[in-house]
C-alpha cells in the first residue's frame, strides 16, 4: 500500500516537472522570438507571420513553432520546440533555429499552391537524461568527440497550400520533409562497414502544418 503511494506520488512530480519544462520553453520561444522579429524595420523585413505544428523530423515527437516570412515570400526564419515523451524513447525537450528558402511556387488554381522544393538548415538543442554539451569526466577522453545534445541539420521539403488571403489567414500549408545532421553524416562517411550504417539510416522524416497571417 504504501509502496503503491510513493510510486503515485513520484508519477505525479514527474508530471508536474515535465508540464513546468514545457511552459517554461514555450514561453522561452515566445520571448526570443518577440526580440528577434519586434523592431518596425524588422517587421517590414519580415511581415508574415506563421504558427506551426509538425510530427517527427529531429526536432521532438510533436513540435510547435513560429516563423516569420520575408516580403518576397523566399524566406523564413523561426523557433520551435519539441517534445519526445517517454513511450517514444524520451523525456527530451528540443529547441531549434530554423532557415527556409523558397526558390518558386507553382500557382495550381486561385487557391492552390505547390511548392515542389524547399530546403534550409536548422540548429537544435536537445535537453533530457545523457545529452551532453561536453562530455562528463568518466567518459574515455577523445572517444565521443561530438556534443550529442547540439546538432546542425540540412533539409529539403515539399509543400502543399490552401490560399485564403482572409483578412486575418493568407494560407493553411501542408508539408512532407527529410533531413540529416552533422553527426550522421560525418558517422557514414568515417564508417568503413556500410552493412552496419546504411544510407537510407542517416534521413529523418516529418510531416506538418502551417497557417500564415
Amino acid at each position: 500500500m504504501l509502496s503503491s503511494e510513493i510510486d503515485k506520488w513520484q508519477y505525479n512530480n514527474t508530471n508536474d516537472s515535465i508540464l513546468k519544462k514545457v511552459c517554461i520553453y514555450i514561453i522561452l520561444l515566445i520571448f526570443f522570438s518577440q526580440i528577434l522579429f519586434a523592431q518596425s524595420e524588422k517587421k517590414k523585413f519580415f511581415p508574415t507571420s506563421a504558427v506551426g505544428l509538425q510530427f517527427f523530423g529531429s526536432v521532438g515527437w510533436l513540435s510547435v513553432g513560429y516563423f516569420r516570412q520575408t516580403a518576397n515570400k523566399k524566406l523564413e526564419l523561426g523557433f520551435t520546440y519539441g517534445y519526445i515523451p517517454e513511450f517514444a524513447g524520451g523525456r527530451i525537450h528540443t529547441l531549434a533555429l530554423k532557415f527556409i528558402y523558397e526558390p518558386f511556387r507553382i500557382n495550381i488554381k486561385p487557391h492552390f499552391q505547390f511548392e515542389p522544393l524547399q530546403t534550409g538548415v536548422f540548429i537544435s538543442k536537445s535537453f533530457g537524461k545523457n545529452l551532453h554539451f561536453s562530455w562528463p569526466d568518466k567518459f574515455v577522453g577523445g572517444y565521443y568527440w561530438w556534443p550529442n545534445s547540439i546538432l546542425a541539420h540540412i533539409f529539403l521539403s515539399m509543400q502543399a497550400s490552401y490560399v485564403l488571403n482572409d483578412r486575418f489567414v493568407q494560407k493553411i500549408t501542408f508539408y512532407f520533409e527529410t533531413n540529416t545532421n552533422d553527426l550522421y553524416v560525418i558517422s557514414y562517411i568515417d564508417n568503413n562497414n556500410r552493412s552496419s550504417l546504411h544510407f537510407t539510416n542517416i534521413f529523418f522524416f516529418g510531416f506538418g502544418s502551417k497557417v500564415y497571417f
